[in-house]
């Protein structure tokens, strides 16, 4: 039996969300709300199958409705976690799970006192790069991991432009980041020291690097920033993780297309090429159809807990930047001049849908 689901909020993310689910063998979107009439046409246009409505309470009201997908803002998360949870439905988040640290973490007591299986879009922890590199540290053949070097630069959403809710790049995108160093860790953070600068004289910090301790001595540097070249002619990114053993290293590259991976051990060197995998959430909506169809978590499936805790850091490093010198360079007209460029751009980093004013 296929699972009925739902996706709520249509922009960009949605989008995506119905490709995988219309791709898989294992769902039928039953539903799609959002509130803006533009996307719901865009719904009927590329769901024909599915109810196109404005109001959540549909869904929740109907008992065949056995997932939803909440792709809407941070803002309402909260409230649409609970309805879903007490209306018996699983739930697949979009990060964060709220818009205040306080509510993902009430929203974290809410999923872990419900029999429903829970999960948020942390898809770095679902690419075969990241668990190819995990596993070959915890074979041992890189030593003791000592060092985890992190860095995401693209040219991707300027300040102003959508996921506000979400805070400044550094909370909306470094959140995966500061959840993947975490990860490879397996410890909790401890010390944290960040720098900032305010780019084109934006009132929040666009780059951002903080580095630091975990609590098993494990030091890290995680580097993210949406300011990698907005105006160049033409435009690239900086996206690297390297993991630094007393013995070996492993060291991964992507172009958005293809990742690279270097595995260089003691008795071992693999270096592997393979399709990047986007946001994976193929491989995110298959754990959930394991875990509904077996009535066992998966353990492939990131936790509301790692989501809050990553975020909660997030915000922390962020405060650290505040209380520091944070320079601002470059002018306003210029961030007009990336502003006008990106919505024009019809091939570029982490552009918007333009209908859309829920992403």
């Amino acid at each position: 039996m296929k699972i009925n689901v739902a996706i709520i909020g249509f922009g960009r993310m949605g989008r995506f969300y119905l490709k995988e689910f219309q791709k898989s063998e294992r769902y039928t979107v039953s539903y799609i709300c959002d509130v803006d009439e533009e996307c719901r046409q865009i719904a009927k246009q590329q769901a024909p199958e599915a109810r196109i409505v404005q109001d959540t309470e549909e869904i929740y009201a109907d008992a065949t409705v056995e997932a939803v997908a909440l792709c809407a803002f941070a803002d309402f998360r909260k409230e649409q976690i609970r309805r879903a949870l007490e209306a018996g439905k699983h739930v697949i988040a979009e990060k964060p799970i709220a818009d205040t640290v306080e509510n993902e973490w009430a929203t974290v007591r809410l999923a872990e006192r419900s029999d429903r299986f829970t999960t948020v879009n942390m898809y770095l922890l679902n690419s075969w790069y990241h668990n190819e590199m995990r596993r070959f540290v915890e074979s041992g053949e890189i030593g003791e991991l000592a060092i985890i070097r992190i860095c995401h630069m693209t040219p991707g959403l300027a300040p102003g432009e959508g996921h506000e809710s979400e805070g400044p790049c550094f909370h909306d995108c470094g959140m995966h980041y500061v959840n993947l160093a975490r990860w490879y860790a397996g410890s909790e953070y401890k010390t944290w020291h960040s720098q900032g600068i305010r780019m084109w004289n934006y009132k929040d910090p666009w780059w951002l690097q903080c580095h630091g301790t975990f609590q098993n001595g494990i030091v890290y540097d995680i580097t993210q920033g949406f300011v990698y070249g907005q105006l160049s002619k033409d435009q690239t990114h900086n996206s690297y993780v390297e993991l630094i053993g007393t013995k070996g290293i492993c060291r991964m590259t992507h172009d958005f297309k293809t990742a690279h991976v270097e595995l260089r051990g003691v008795n071992e060197t693999r270096i592997e090429e393979r399709p990047f995998g986007g946001k994976n959430i193929d491989r995110l909506i298959s754990e959930m159809a394991d875990s509904i169809q077996t009535g066992r978590r998966s353990e492939g499936m990131p936790t509301f807990r790692d989501s809050a805790i990553a975020s909660e850091m997030a915000w922390k490093m962020l405060e650290d930047a505040y209380e520091t010198e944070l320079p601002a360079i470059g002018s306003e007209a210029t961030l007009e001049a990336i502003r006008e460029r990106r919505r024009t751009m019809t091939n570029g980093y982490g552009l918007l849908p333009r209908n859309n004013k829920n992403v």
